[in-house]
C-alpha cells in the first residue's frame, strides 16, 4: 500500500501532539518586518506575534512559501514513493494554495493539492480527518470526498472590533472603515463558500450580542459536533462566548485559543472567531 503524507499550513490550529502523532508536515512561512526577515511563524508564539502587531508602527506581515520551497518539500517527502496530500488555508487569505498547485506540477512526487476554502480552525478539522483516514488506510479519493463533506458542514463567524486590517484586506471599503472607526463600530463577518460576508455592524457589544442571540436560535436545532473559539488579543470576549455556547451545548467539546499569526495579520487585533462543525 502506498503511504500518504500530509502537508498543511502553520495557520491550521493543530496541537503539537496531533502533529507528532500523525506525522503532519507543517509549513513554516517567514515573518517580515519592513520588508526584512524577522523570523518564522513556527518559532514564535501567538501572544508574542500579537505584541509585535500591537506595538510596531510598521505591522509585521507573513511572507509567502515559495514555489521552489514547496517543490523541494514535495520532492523530499515523496522520495520513498509516498503520495502527498497538501491541504491549505483558503486562497482568499493566503497565496499558498496557488503556489502549491504550481509546485505540485513541477514536483517529481505524486501530489494532490486541496483548497480547504476555510479559515484556521476549519482547516484543522479537515487536516485531522484526513490524518485519521490515512491511518485507517483510506485512499486519496475517499479522503477528498470526506473533506468536501466537512467543508460543507463547517460554519465560520468572526467579530472585528478594530477594523484597520479588514479595510487593508478589502473585506470592507475604506469609506465604511473610516466612518465605522469614528462611530466605534464592530463588525460581524461570516465566511461561507470561500468568501466573506458582512452580516451585522453596530455599536460594539450590542450588535455582536444581538447577532449571537439570533444565531443561537438557529444553532439550537443543528447537530454540532465541534466548536472552536479563536481570539486575537484579550480572551474576555472569547470566554463570554464559550460560557454562552457551553450552556447551550454542554456535551460538545469547545476549544479556545489565541489565533495564529496568519489570521491575526488578516483580521487584526480585538477579533474573535467562532467555527463549528455539523455532524
Amino acid at each position: 500500500m502506498t503511504k500518504i503524507k500530509i502537508v498543511t499550513d502553520s495557520a491550521a490550529h493543530l496541537s503539537s501532539a496531533d502533529i507528532r502523532a500523525y506525522d503532519i508536515h507543517v509549513l513554516n512561512p517567514p515573518i517580515l518586518m519592513d520588508g526584512k526577515l524577522f523570523g518564522y511563524v513556527n518559532k514564535i508564539s501567538s501572544e508574542k506575534y500579537l505584541q509585535l502587531f500591537e506595538k510596531c508602527s510598521n505591522k509585521p506581515v507573513i511572507g509567502d512559501i515559495s514555489v521552489a520551497e514547496l517543490t523541494d518539500t514535495y520532492n523530499q517527502l515523496g522520495e520513498d514513493g509516498s503520495q502527498i496530500l497538501s491541504i491549505h488555508l483558503s486562497d482568499k487569505l493566503s497565496s499558498t494554495y496557488h503556489n502549491a498547485k504550481t509546485a505540485a506540477s513541477k514536483s517529481s512526487s505524486e501530489v494532490t493539492v486541496v483548497n480547504s476554502q476555510v479559515t484556521a480552525a476549519g482547516l484543522a478539522y479537515q487536516v485531522l480527518e484526513a490524518a485519521k483516514m490515512v491511518t485507517a488506510g483510506k485512499s486519496i479519493a475517499d479522503i477528498l470526498q470526506q473533506l468536501t463533506k466537512i467543508r460543507n458542514n463547517t460554519r465560520i463567524f468572526f467579530s472585528v472590533r478594530n477594523n484597520q486590517q479588514i479595510v487593508n484586506n478589502r473585506i470592507i471599503g475604506k469609506l465604511r472603515g473610516f466612518l465605522g472607526k469614528h462611530a466605534n463600530t464592530a463588525y460581524m463577518i461570516g465566511f461561507k463558500q470561500n468568501d466573506f460576508t458582512l452580516i451585522a455592524h453596530g455599536s460594539k457589544d450590542e450588535s455582536l450580542n444581538n447577532f449571537w442571540k439570533s444565531q443561537m436560535e438557529l444553532m439550537h436545532d443543528e447537530c454540532i459536533v465541534k466548536l472552536s473559539i479563536l481570539h486575537s488579543g484579550t480572551s474576555e470576549r472569547a470566554e463570554f462566548l464559550r460560557n454562552m455556547l457551553n450552556e447551550e451545548f454542554p456535551f460538545v467539546p469547545i476549544s479556545i485559543a489565541p489565533t495564529n499569526p496568519e489570521m491575526t495579520t488578516f483580521i487584526g487585533r480585538e477579533s474573535t472567531g467562532v467555527t463549528y462543525l455539523l455532524g
